[in-house]
């Protein structure tokens, strides 16, 4: 219910906003995890994306329209994620399908023999791993094999040579962890040991139990946020002072809040867009004065990521000839654009539109320094 709640402020929030557009709404649909293993980090990408939807809106929209974002909630589930998605596109007909979360449930809908004939682009997916027949997908975000360099890079400059690898038993876990393992014996880094947490984060115990007998030097965090918090909170206990990496997926915030500043000021986040939390880059001064206008809420990366990712799509609609799936994926197809200080480039060749990365390290009064 509180899901539920929370979608129904955000749309009237932003349906306001639409009457300040005068054309007919440019439709975007977006199917994501809000109440499901990475719901939390859904909930930032779709606030970070809607807060600058809104102030594009409220200054008159794209060439007088508006842009609507029509969401779903898909609980992380591939099955729901097709579902819904093909609800959404019969309904709305929308210009493209934007921002979906997880490789499982980006595959998913690729696969899906109505939703291809439609012919819409694929806009800015959380995937880091890349997929395979995936010609209409334009990423935001570097790729997984680049995030796992950095992290060997940080790892190595530390002195540490044997991970361990935590991650979730849900689709986007199982997606990872493959190409996580071939990442770190790539970049010369030992994999020591897997350890896969169910759901409910009810066998962190045991995992930690596991992943102890491998003795590694450090623990990379692949897993949904909480589970990945609750496996830190029960591998400590057992092994204090254990140095933790935690992939983009993971949601440094809702870890400060769950560990508190003592546990928490072990972990490094690797970071795909500017901090927010030290806003030094034009990019990340505009969303932190954007939230700050439209939500009250606490910036994170994943927002910031969300809000960047809204900011690409409406580059390209910019560059369209006509706004049109067809014309929209020309666009990205030729873009080239700097959101200030996040240069992007796309072509047939490259898909990706950033490289960029870093590590962020919480501190022992639970802030995020770069």
């Amino acid at each position: 219910m509180r899901t539920a709640s929370w979608l129904a402020s955000l749309g009237l929030a932003a349906a306001t906003l639409l009457t300040l557009a005068a054309g007919a709404p440019i439709p975007i649909v977006q199917v994501l995890d809000l109440s499901g293993p990475n719901g939390d980090t859904g909930k930032d990408f779709l606030t970070g994306a809607q807060v600058y939807f809104d102030k594009l809106n409220s200054r008159g929209g794209l060439r007088g329209r508006p842009l609507k974002l029509i969401v779903a909630d898909d609980a992380g589930k591939p099955a729901n994620t097709v579902a819904l998605s093909r609800k959404l596109v019969t309904e709305h007909k929308p210009v493209a399908m934007f921002a979906y979360f997880g490789a499982e449930n980006v595959r998913a809908v690729l696969a899906d023999a109505s939703l291809r004939r439609e012919g819409l682009p694929m806009v800015a997916p959380l995937v880091g791993v890349e997929l395979a027949n995936a010609d209409p997908v334009f990423y935001l975000r570097a790729s997984l094999a680049d995030e796992m360099a950095r992290i060997a890079r940080f790892a190595a400059g530390s002195g540490f040579k044997r991970i361990a690898l935590v991650v979730g038993d849900d689709a986007q876990g199982s997606a990872a962890a493959q190409a996580i393992a071939t990442g770190l014996r790539s970049n010369q880094l030992v994999l020591s040991g897997t350890a896969v947490l169910n759901s409910e984060a009810s066998n962190v115990e045991q995992a930690a139990a596991t992943l102890l007998r491998t003795q590694p030097q450090a623990v990379l965090l692949a897993a949904p946020t909480i589970a990945s918090a609750a496996f830190v909170q029960a591998y400590q206990r057992q092994q204090p002072g254990t140095a933790f990496y935690a992939v983009a997926g993971i949601n440094p915030q809702t870890l400060r809040e769950f560990l508190g500043g003592e546990a928490a000021r072990w972990v490094a986040v690797s970071a795909l867009v500017p901090s927010p939390y030290n806003p030094t880059t034009p990019l990340a001064r505009e969303f932190v004065a954007t939230l700050k206008q439209y939500r009250d809420e606490p910036p994170s990366h994943s927002s910031l990521e969300g809000f960047a990712a809204a900011k690409l799509l409406v580059s390209a609609l910019e560059q369209a000839g006509d706004i049109s799936p067809g014309g929209l994926r020309a666009a990205l197809e030729k873009l080239r654009t700097d959101l200030g200080g996040l240069p992007l480039r796309l072509d047939g060749d490259n898909r990706r539109a950033s490289r960029y990365g870093d590590m962020a390290v919480i501190s022992a009064d639970g802030k995020l320094v770069n």
